[in-house]
């Protein structure tokens, strides 16, 4: 699990520069917006945020994300992908539980890791899509002296526009770390090991 960490961490950093957009905070972002639009505007405001210092203050910081980014991410259909087949059986306060530890946990980690981006440039490929719902929009963290980092952005089309719900840091999902992550917890809170 501690191999996938760093992955992971470069997977929050770039969710949030991909799901802020120029739409005012907690309006959900239009329909027709590309994804990959999306992912260039939000990396513009999120740079700018963290130019202006404030992203070393864990509470601006916290404050930030709750108003930019979190209406354009969607943390319940990244819940249930999380859960999988578990999601069936769980009950509404179970779903609601584990989506509000999902989205905190998420967010604890973006705030630790805000000012470790320094302006490598970054390098915006083509979308491919797995249906007219489905879009998956890959950039590349340029590293000065070193191989670049790979992200993949997963986004489907919600009726409040494209969302977020799934990010890939080299080949690390972060659906797949939660999946994995409860997973484990399931594991631990029953004696026989089983779902």
């Amino acid at each position: 699990m501690k191999t996938h960490m760093p992955a992971f961490v470069l997977i929050l950093l770039m969710t949030i520069f991909t799901t802020a957009n120029a739409a005012p905070p907690g309006v959900p972002a239009q329909a027709d917006t590309p994804p990959s639009v999306l992912l260039k505007q939000g990396i513009g405001k999120l740079t700018g945020f963290i130019r202006s210092g404030n992203a070393a203050n864990e509470a601006q910081a916290r404050a930030f994300l709750r108003t930019e980014i979190v209406p354009y991410f969607d943390f319940s259909y990244m819940t249930r992908w999380s859960a999988g087949p578990a999601w069936r059986r769980m009950g509404p306060e179970q779903r609601a539980r584990m989506q509000e530890q999902l989205t905190e946990s998420f967010l604890t980690t973006l705030i630790q890791k805000l000012t470790s981006y320094t302006n490598q440039s970054i390098r915006y490929f083509t979308p491919r899509g797995q249906g007219r719902n489905d879009v998956r929009v890959s950039a590349w963290i340029m590293q000065p002296n070193g191989y670049p980092t790979k992200l993949e952005f997963r986004f489907y089309r919600s009726k409040d526009g494209w969302k977020i719900f799934d990010v890939k840091a080299g080949g690390n999902s972060a659906v797949v770390y939660y999946r994995r992550q409860f997973r484990d917890s399931l594991r631990n809170s029953r004696p026989t090991g089983r779902y």
